[in-house]
């Protein structure tokens, strides 16, 4: 006579299982209608239970469109306007985070989050969650939602979810991926002429060919010696792990346009050895990186 058991049991027995399986050959059945599928304990790495969407319910439309280096139109466009839904855009990063922690789940990823968020606001992590949810179609704000510009030649994920207020899915999850492309080079060439080093920078004139956008900015130079030594003397992908280190500060101050004469270069420390990072820059770097050193003055 079969014996049926509860889920809790089952847990039970394959903990027990799992844990005796070096003097006991224990198989894993499975019974759905006439299949009956087994499976050695030995061989399963782990076991849990996911919440499954609803048969018929809320779908998604995700399209992604005007890409360019650092920018991108994503419009959500759900089968149903009235229900509500979350969405979210990463990079790698958050996939990599995803995979390795929440079970390659977005949804438990978020949960993770919000109740993490809860604890600092006396909610539940499903109020924290209601304030994140929108209702019909839905153009992203990269800025806003992604917490800053875009990186260029870099694959985003875009993904949604429908959930209710009391945290329960109502739907599958969705995802898109898609790469922001290169930049578009320009012929702009930048020279640069120290004039004088300053505790906190230095003053410099800088001469262009066209008025095309550059950024400039100060590093120490042991910071940038740092990276160029991990990617194997690269600039470019220096440039790359630096400027996306600081994507969420970068305003105007970063950029030029033009010569420029008694430019203050800023720095923090005196008495210490700096790089003047200066390229070409239009939603990532545009011309040859340039890496011009000096030392700040003593205070």
């Amino acid at each position: 006579m079969k014996k049926y058991l509860s889920l809790t049991l089952l847990l039970l027995f394959f903990v027990m299982g799992a844990a005796a399986q070096e003097s006991h050959n224990y198989v894993m059945k499975i019974q759905k209608k006439d299949t009956l599928l087994s499976i050695p304990v030995s061989q399963i790495d782990s076991i849990y239970f996911e919440e499954q969407a609803p048969q018929g319910s809320l779908t998604f439309d995700i399209n992604v469109s005007n890409i360019t280096a650092g920018d991108a139109k994503i419009v959500i466009t759900p089968s149903n306007d009235e229900s509500t839904y979350y969405y979210s855009i990463t990079d790698s990063i958050g996939r990599d985070n995803r995979d390795n922690n929440y079970n390659g789940s977005w949804y438990e990823m978020e949960v993770g989050w919000w109740t993490y968020l809860s604890q600092f606001y006396s909610m539940t992590w499903q109020e924290v969650m209601q304030k994140f949810l929108v209702t019909g179609q839905h153009t992203a704000n990269i800025e806003e939602d992604y917490g800053g510009r875009l990186m260029w030649d870099t694959p985003y994920y875009v993904y949604c979810f429908g959930v209710d207020n009391e945290g329960n899915l109502t739907s599958d999850i969705v995802e898109k991926l898609f790469r922001t492309t290169k930049p578009v080079p320009s012929d702009n060439e930048i020279t640069v002429t120290l004039k004088q080093e300053l505790s906190d920078g230095v003053l410099i004139d800088v001469a262009t060919t066209n008025d095309d956008t550059y950024f400039i900015d100060c590093q120490k130079k042991s910071y940038v010696d740092y990276y160029l030594d991990e990617y194997d003397g690269s600039k470019e992908q220096m440039f790359y792990r630096f400027f996306s280190s600081i994507r969420t500060q970068i305003n105007d101050q970063y950029f030029h346009n033009g010569d420029q004469t008694d430019l203050k270069a800023k720095a923090l420390t005196p008495d210490a050895d700096y790089y003047i990072i200066i390229c070409g820059f239009n939603d990532g770097p545009t011309t040859d990186i340039q890496l011009i050193p000096f030392h700040t003055a003593a205070q």
